[in-house]
């Protein structure tokens, strides 16, 4: 099933994508005028989409997934200015399949989506954090289930930025 999201409801949308698609993995694919039609791939399991803003009009969106770094726990991975248009694509099941912006002049991001929840990669991620937060307490050693549990809520509020 294929369907456009009606940009009065984008924000919303947002949201519920992200919670919805978090720890997927991902293909995106981005094309743009400055590369001339060729298309980047890239594969990154998501963390979140959201809206940029100028005042209250939408500038642009962001497709984020996590940063090993316990200070910058988000990573842009694609950026698009001026949207235009968006286009869900679900599978029999309703499961998001692939989600596609575009801008009027022709710009696209197409992120398509693979498997389920990666539950493995949410883990991954709390490990990354709560090793870089070893290494900034100097490789102290001793506190490795305060790290731990500090991950875990550094996680979750970051999460809690595209909810």
């Amino acid at each position: 099933m294929t369907k456009e999201i009606k940009r009065n409801i984008w924000s919303k949308f947002c949201r519920q994508f992200s919670m919805t698609n978090q720890y997927r993995q991902t293909n995106i694919l981005v094309s743009h005028k400055e590369n001339k039609g060729k298309v980047k791939t890239t594969t990154y399991p998501l963390l979140g989409m959201s809206l940029l803003k100028k005042g209250r009009l939408i500038d642009g969106i962001r497709f984020c997934s996590g940063s090993w770094d316990s200070d910058r726990m988000t990573e842009p991975v694609a950026e698009l200015k001026s949207p235009n248009k968006m286009i869900l694509e679900q599978d029999k099941n309703g499961r998001d399949k692939r989600l596609t912006i575009e801008t009027k002049d022709k710009a696209r991001v197409c992120i398509e989506m693979q498997g389920d929840r990666d539950n493995d990669q949410y883990y991954n991620y709390i490990e990354k954090i709560a090793y870089s937060l070893y290494e900034r307490r100097g490789y102290d050693r001793g506190n490795d289930q305060g790290d731990w549990y500090e991950a875990e809520k550094r996680v979750k509020e970051t999460e809690a930025t595209f909810a």
